[in-house]
This record gives C-alpha cells, sequence and structure tokens, in this order.
C-alpha cells in the first residue's frame, strides 16, 4: 500500500528485512504491472541507499513504494 508518511522506524524494518535475505534475492523481477528490474539485487541496494541518505518525506515516498512492492512480491514467490 502506498504510504507518503512513512517514518524511520518502518524504513528500518524494511531495510532489515532486505539484509536478512540479500543472498537469496532472485537476478530479476516483474514488480508491477508495468516495472520489472534485470538486476533486482542491484536496484534494492539503489533504492536503500537512496532511502537511507535522505530523511523520510514525500519527495522520496515512491522509492519507499516501489522497495515495499518488491517486497510484497518476494513474499508471493515464497521468500519469506
Amino acid at each position: 500500500m502506498y504510504n507518503p508518511d512513512y517514518t524511520e522506524a518502518i524504513l528500518e524494518k524494511e531495510i532489515k528485512w532486505f539484509e536478512e535475505r540479500k543472498d537469496r534475492l532472485p537476478q530479476s523481477l516483474q514488480i508491477n504491472a508495468a516495472t520489472r528490474t534485470s538486476n533486482l539485487p542491484q536496484t534494492v541496494e539503489s533504492l536503500i541507499r537512496t532511502l537511507q541518505s535522505n530523511k523520510p518525506n514525500v519527495v522520496f515516498a515512491g522509492y519507499f513504494h516501489t522497495l515495499t512492492q518488491i517486497h510484497e512480491r518476494l513474499e508471493e514467490q515464497g521468500l519469506n
């Protein structure tokens, strides 16, 4: 779900989830109907780096939304 008011705590929870699974990420992923990445590990790393270097705010909410969509797709595929 899109959340323009994400917090530092929510962001850290997402980052922790990805850090615990970074060695099991698939190479590519269809994130949504319009978005596909052929290098998921690099995409996740870039999103996290951008979000960590900026305080949570509405300007970067789209980056956070993409990261949470990736999380949801991976869980749908059985990555827990």
